[in-house]
Parts: C-alpha cells; structure tokens; sequence
C-alpha cells in the first residue's frame, strides 16, 4: 500500500483537529464574521490564529504549551472557511505545491 502524500496527512490532521477542537473552529469563524461585519474583505488567517493563541492565554491559567495550534494548519483553515460563500476570497493563498492541490486550491 502507498503512504498518502503528506497534503493528505495534513488534510486528515487538520479535520481530527477541528473533530476534536470544533471550539477552535468556531472562534476562528466567529472572529472572520466580526471583520467582515466591520466592513474587512481580506484579513490573515495567520493573524487570526494568534488571536486564537493569545485569547486562550489571557483567558486560562494554563501552562502556553497546553493549547497547541499547528502552525501548519492556517491555511488549510482559511482554504475551509472560503469554502463557504460569504467568506470566498477573505483570505490570500498560495497554490498548494501538492498533486492534491487541484482539490483543495480555494477560490484566488
């Protein structure tokens, strides 16, 4: 049997992820809906995962490494959230340098 190409591990990651943290997800859609409410059309899903970082910081007691988000899934975060209609083209991507591209490359 062939190893899956790592896009497709990190696809399968990054859906665990959000399988097991949907509170993750849904504050990262949360803080995109309050930009584009305010008038934002583009933003960085970079950005917003510090914001995700630093909430969870000022709002527990817990130790910084006890919240974990991979560096690695903010773009397949902002590829997911333009999926959706209202946030197509919200966030600058690059194409993914995968095979697999062609099936997860969002709307440029």
């Amino acid at each position: 049997m062939s190893q899956l190409p790592r896009s497709n591990d990190l696809d399968a990651a990054v859906d665990r992820f959000i399988k097991d943290n949907p509170h993750v997800w849904e504050k990262f859609r949360l803080l995109a809906m309050k930009l584009k409410v305010r008038g934002h059309t583009r933003w960085s899903a970079k950005n917003l995962f510090e914001v995700l970082r630093w909430d969870h910081a000022i709002s527990t007691n817990e130790p910084a490494n006890a919240f974990l988000l991979n560096n690695s899934y903010t773009s397949r975060f902002a590829r997911r959230l333009m999926a959706e209609d209202e946030f197509e083209g919200f966030f600058e991507t690059r194409t993914l340098k995968s095979k697999h591209a062609e099936d997860t490359r969002p709307h440029d």
